[in-house]
């Protein structure tokens, strides 16, 4: 996550960061949820963001951890 005076992304980098929240106005569709998981690229904070409520940012993890979402030598998805 972007912590202030870590230097912030260049223009056209991409980093892609997260926080939680428990304000679910923004996901409307996960009102119930107790907190949420927000995914942003931190060049564009303005930008889009992807909401996870907490089983789908446990998945994703595991995903990670699993690498699920490895790329292969040319950087495609296997």
């Amino acid at each position: 996550m972007h912590t202030p005076g870590d230097g912030a992304p260049e223009a056209g980098e991409s980093r892609v960061e997260f926080y939680v929240t428990t304000d679910t106005s923004a996901a409307p569709h996960k009102a119930g949820e107790a907190r949420l998981y927000v995914m942003y690229d931190a060049a564009r904070p303005d930008g889009d963001k992807l909401y996870f409520t907490e089983a789908e940012w446990e998945a994703f993890v595991l995903g990670v951890k699993d690498g699920e979402f490895d790329l292969d030598e040319s950087g495609n998805l296997p």
